[in-house]
C-alpha cells in the first residue's frame, strides 16, 4: 500500500505542472475542465486539462487496492516518477531517472472503414483471432474507464489505465511496458515489418514516420475483472508477430479517420503469467492527445 499511495503523490505532482496541447501535428486551443469533466464525448471533442490525468491515475491507484495483487507477484509494481527531474537529479536507487518525453491521454479510434460494424475502441481482446465483429471483443473508453500513453528518454513507454468492454461488464486494468524505441530505418534493418491494415488510417501512413516498440513482456501484466470476461485475473502480455512491433507516430491509430493525427497500435498475446501460455490475442489502437512541456 505504501508504494501505491507514493505513486499516486508522483503523479499528482507530476501533472500539477503540466499543460495541455493536441498531439504535435495539430494546434491546441483553451478549454474550461468544467465543461469536459465526465462527459467522454466533451473529451474527444475538447482539449485536456490537468484534473483529467489527475483523475486517471487516482483510480487506477484506488481500485488497484481492490485486486488480488498477490496474482501479480513479482511483476514491476514500484512507484513511477512521472516528474521530469533537473538532468542528472538521481532516484532513490542511485540511477538515473529516464526523462518523460510525452505524456498523453488514449483516445478512442473509431475504427474506420469498419465503423458501422465495429465500435469506437482501443482494445480489441477476441476469443479468437478471426472474431472482427463482436462487439463484446471490443474495449473502449467511459467516463469511468481512461488511460495515458507516456514515453520516456530512455526508449520505453507505459499503458496505463482501465479500459471497459463496449457491450458488457469486463473492465480491463492496463499496465503495458513498452521498449526498445527505434526508427524504420532501425527497425527495417534488423528485419522488422511496418504492418499495413486495412484501417483509414493505416492506408494513409507512412512508415518511415513512425517509431516501433516492443511490449516489455517481462514488466507489462493485465487484470480483468467481470463475468463476462474470457478470463479474469492477472494475466501476462507479450508482442506478437515475428517481425512486428507497436507502431506510435502520425497515422498510427491504424483504424481511424482522422487522418494525419498521431496514435498508436500494437499486437499481442495475452499469456498465463506463470506458465507463459499463450491465451488469446490482443490489439491495442488508439490516438493520443498530449500535454504540452515534454521533450
Amino acid at each position: 500500500m505504501k508504494k501505491i499511495y507514493y505513486l499516486a503523490f508522483a503523479l499528482i505532482m507530476t501533472f500539477a505542472a503540466c499543460e495541455t496541447e493536441e498531439v504535435s501535428t495539430m494546434e491546441s486551443t483553451a478549454n474550461s475542465p468544467e465543461e469536459s469533466i465526465g462527459d467522454v464525448s466533451a473529451l474527444d471533442e475538447q482539449e485536456v486539462d490537468i484534473e483529467q490525468l489527475e483523475g486517471i491515475q487516482s483510480q487506477f491507484l484506488s481500485e488497484l487496492s481492490d485486486l488480488d495483487l498477490e496474482q501479480i507477484g513479482n511483476i514491476d509494481l514500484q512507484a513511477v516518477d512521472l516528474r521530469n527531474s533537473d538532468e542528472g537529479l538521481e532516484s532513490g536507487k542511485g540511477k538515473r531517472r529516464p526523462r518523460i518525453t510525452s505524456l498523453c491521454l488514449v483516445k478512442d479510434a473509431d475504427r474506420c472503414p469498419f465503423e458501422d460494424r465495429q465500435p469506437t475502441s482501443n482494445m480489441w481482446w477476441p476469443e479468437n483471432d478471426t472474431d472482427f465483429f463482436n462487439t463484446t471483443a471490443y474495449f473502449s473508453s467511459t467516463r469511468y474507464h481512461r488511460m495515458i500513453f507516456a514515453t520516456f528518454s530512455n526508449g520505453t513507454a507505459l499503458i496505463r489505465g482501465i479500459t471497459k468492454m463496449n457491450d458488457g461488464k469486463c473492465k480491463v486494468y492496463v499496465n503495458v511496458w513498452l521498449r526498445d524505441k527505434q526508427t524504420y530505418e532501425e527497425f527495417s534493418a534488423n528485419g522488422g515489418e511496418f504492418k499495413l491494415e486495412p484501417g483509414c488510417a493505416s492506408q494513409a501512413a507512412n512508415e518511415e514516420e513512425l517509431l516501433y516498440y516492443e511490449i516489455d513482456n517481462e514488466r507489462s501484466w493485465l487484470y480483468s475483472k467481470g463475468s463476462d470476461c474470457l478470463g479474469q485475473g492477472c494475466f501476462g502480455l507479450e508482442q506478437r508477430g515475428e517481425n512486428l512491433r507497436g507502431q506510435l507516430g502520425p497515422n498510427g491509430a491504424a483504424f481511424d479517420s482522422n487522418i494525419g493525427d498521431n496514435g498508436f497500435s500494437n499486437w499481442g498475446w495475452i499469456t498465463d503469467k506463470h506458465s507463459g501460455e499463450r491465451l488469446w490475442v490482443m490489439d491495442f489502437d488508439f490516438r493520443l492527445r498530449c500535454c504540452r512541456g515534454y521533450h
